[in-house]
């Protein structure tokens, strides 16, 4: 679930790309609250679409990187790194990310 350390050039967390263009504000607004409700964020380009691939979700680079920017990693993040599946000073960015 933490195997990505980079976000995609498209990510919605990366100010100006093409899918934080095309979310509606609304939309970005209440993933940010979920994220600091606790919940997670899959990248949208692990996410199973199709039933008959085996795709495993993984959580989106630029929703982590954006909550430590908070300082507010939420609990799957914090277990990951307890356990040593996730270090934030390994994790990058194509980009600025989002306030």
């Amino acid at each position: 679930m933490f195997d990505l350390k980079r976000t995609c050039p498209d990510c919605p967390f990366i100010e100006g790309s093409s899918t934080n263009q095309t979310l509606r504000p609304e939309r970005i607004k209440g993933i940010k609250m979920d994220l600091l409700q606790g919940r997670t964020f899959s990248c949208h380009k692990t996410v199973n679409y199709d039933s008959t691939t085996n795709k495993e979700e993984q959580h989106c680079v630029g929703a982590m990187l954006w909550l430590y920017k908070r300082d507010r990693p939420n609990q799957m993040m914090r277990i990951a790194e307890r356990i040593g599946g996730l270090r934030a000073e390994n994790l990058s960015t194509h980009g600025q990310i989002i306030e």
